[in-house]
């Protein structure tokens, strides 16, 4: 069995509440990330136990789940995927510093389940398109807070 571990920061200039906002509000998320797909259980805004269910309108995606396992407002968001391709922690981490924040996806310890995604993975893609996939994720994020303020 073997983990994964990543993480990807950027530095956006908006307050912590927004950036969490924009995080944990299912509907707005889908409107700044392009391309991603989400279906959720209960209200729109992301409450512990919560499980959503994910995917990107691209090549090569797999839709994912992950449930909320706690929330810090506004500095932190933790999840646990709960099935196929992955098994394991994250969490997106929010630092302020002055008019900015350090924004951080961590992928805290991850397997990688079935076998095509684990053969995807070991070969060596898997984790670079994880890593380039976030770094778009917090990039669209940061380009949406500061040029809707």
């Amino acid at each position: 069995m073997k983990f994964y571990q990543s993480t990807e920061s950027i530095v956006i200039r908006a307050k912590p509440e927004r950036v969490y906002g924009a995080l944990t509000n299912w509907k707005e998320r889908m409107a700044w990330r392009t391309g991603l797909m989400m279906e959720w259980d209960g209200p729109d805004q992301a409450e512990v136990g919560q499980k959503i269910t994910a995917g990107l309108n691209q090549f090569p995606s797999t839709p994912f789940q992950f449930q909320i396992t706690q929330l810090e407002w506004p500095y932190r968001i933790f999840i646990e995927y709960i099935d196929t391709p992955f098994r394991g922690r994250a969490a997106f981490e929010i630092i302020p510093e002055g008019a900015n924040c350090y924004v951080s996806f961590y992928w805290m310890k991850v397997e990688v389940v079935g076998f095509w995604n684990q053969l995807y993975f070991r070969l060596g893609f898997g984790l670079k398109t994880h890593k380039l996939r976030s770094r778009k994720t917090l990039q669209l994020l940061k380009d949406y807070l500061e040029n809707k303020a």
